[in-house]
């Protein structure tokens, strides 16, 4: 069983046996504090997943992007676990970093768009007062759905770490802080460089040279049109990542300049069965799933 994360242990420190450990069901739970109130969320049953290796040799593979955004309140731990559910293969985790040092998924600067402050800057805020908001799912399918806390990395990490490989995309964290970020992993997994892919946009080339430094590999996206306008924008970043991504509904053209590399390519960001269909036709070997609950399970047969 996987150690059960406690949120009370300082960010980046290794795991220790907690009396706050909670069971339920066939299962390990994570430990949610939000302000006085501790609430337990059940993260079991869980598909298998595939770590980093099994992963990228599989001729098709699904990657829950935001843990599925367009079925929960994205990057949650609810989100996460129900993506696991349904069966995905691998998880991905935009992150941002409190003032006070801890790390949690959030893909802006800001909290605005999911939780609808104003100019509330994630940096600018400790974890305590981050947590005093939720995660709404105005942008999901469901936006009647409760809203969910924000996931610390950390939990992610002690939940499925040992399990599912982690895209992993610091966003718009300053690069003085990769260094924490690579030891908070290596803290709570058992094979850092098996579970932790570096994401990152294909400009991205600070995070990726230092991931590869390290011995990861790396992931980075673009867009076909970005591509069709500035050729050297391919040319000029594509060395620095081991897997390819390309917008599933991106010009034939620019998809055959991508396949050519002879990388794996991921189509993102996948919404429904008819746009992996779409991808699958131009050559993508893995699909980064917004939609994880009508997709994942419902991909047309491999020739």
């Amino acid at each position: 069983m996987p150690e059960t994360p406690d949120p009370t242990r300082a960010p980046g420190a290794p795991w220790r046996p907690s009396r706050r450990t909670v069971l339920i069901g066939a299962g390990a739970a994570v430990i949610v504090a939000a302000g006085a109130t501790t609430t337990a969320v059940a993260l079991r049953p869980r598909g298998p997943g595939k770590l980093a290796t099994p992963l990228l040799q599989s001729d098709r593979f699904t990657v829950a992007h935001h843990g599925g955004s367009r079925d929960w309140p994205e990057e949650s731990l609810f989100a996460y676990r129900h993506s696991v559910e349904a069966g995905v293969d691998a998880l991905e985790v935009s992150l941002a970093r409190s003032s006070d040092g801890v790390w949690f998924g959030l893909h802006d600067a800001t909290l605005d768009r999911t939780s609808g402050t104003n100019g509330f800057v994630a940096a600018d805020h400790t974890w305590a007062e981050i947590r005093e908001h939720r995660i709404v799912p105005t942008g999901s399918q469901d936006p009647a759905q409760p809203s969910r806390p924000y996931a610390r990395f950390e939990d992610v990490l002690d939940a499925y770490g040992d399990s599912h490989a982690l895209f992993i995309d610091p966003k718009v964290v300053d690069q003085r802080y990769y260094g924490d970020l690579f030891d908070l992993v290596s803290n709570h997994v058992k094979d850092p460089r098996e579970t932790m892919i570096a994401k990152g946009y294909c400009t991205s080339v600070p995070w990726a040279k230092e991931a590869r430094r390290r011995g990861h590999r790396t992931w980075g996206y673009y867009y076909a049109n970005e591509i069709a306008a500035k050729p050297e924008l391919l040319t000029s970043t594509e060395e620095y990542w081991s897997v390819m991504g390309m917008n599933y509904d991106g010009a034939p053209e620019q998809w055959r300049l991508v396949a050519a590399l002879g990388k794996p390519v991921i189509g993102h960001v996948v919404p429904t069965p008819a746009a992996a269909a779409t991808a699958l036709g131009l050559g993508a070997r893995g699909l980064m799933i917004s939609g994880v609950r009508e997709t994942v399970g419902h991909l047309p047969t491999e020739s």
